[in-house]
């Protein structure tokens, strides 16, 4: 059989839009979704505050308390990025926790684990709206990182109904934000924080 090298490039051409919707590419993750998403960290100097929460020299455990906060986008999974409150330049252990930085906020993030480290020299509360404005992107009711629609909080696996910016953060919650449509099957209500570094 006789192929027309010419019909056949005008018929891949035709095909190609239709066998690219067919596969994946082995790159895209379950993450991929969450591109549309801006997750960038503000930029921390010594001494500057943000929101009240100051960024010292010094990383203060004398109160000390680990939240978890996980970020699911159309139920797929959103990195909370390393390096929330901690200044640059930034120091590493082999596993990626930053052990250094020009200085820490009072709320900060040392790795991608989701744990957030909140600190202070005098027992002090602080809101999950704090953390954000140290982070540098926006929450409120039904947007958070540049996503505006349906947005439910989760704190221990039970619905938070107000404002998310006035969640006060507390010792071992396990805090979910769900962007845009739920998951099929329901983050854990609970994290299990015995391997946190403090």
């Amino acid at each position: 059989m006789c192929i027309n090298r010419g019909a056949l490039a005008w018929l891949l051409v035709l095909l190609s839009p239709l066998l690219a919707g067919c596969s994946t590419p082995a790159s895209q993750s379950p993450q991929a979704s969450a591109a549309q998403l801006i997750t960038t960290t503000r930029t921390l100097k010594a001494g500057q505050v943000v929101d009240g929460v100051p960024c010292l020299v010094a990383d203060l455990p004398e109160h000390h308390i680990h939240v978890h906060l996980a970020i699911l986008h159309n139920g797929l999974d959103v990195p909370v990025p390393a390096g929330i409150g901690i200044g640059q330049p930034w120091g590493r252990d082999p596993s990626g926790f930053i052990t250094r930085g020009a200085c820490f906020a009072w709320i900060h993030v040392h790795d991608a684990s989701g744990v957030v480290h909140v600190l202070s020299p005098e027992e002090k509360s602080f809101a999950l709206g704090q953390l954000f404005e140290v982070w540098g992107q926006p929450l409120g009711p039904g947007a958070a990182l540049g996503y505006h629609g349906s947005l439910v909080v989760l704190v221990n696996g039970v619905r938070f109904a107000g404002d998310p910016r006035t969640l006060m953060l507390s010792n071992l919650q396990n805090i979910v934000l769900e962007l845009g449509t739920p998951p099929a099957v329901a983050p854990p209500a609970l994290y299990n924080f015995t391997a946190v570094p403090r």
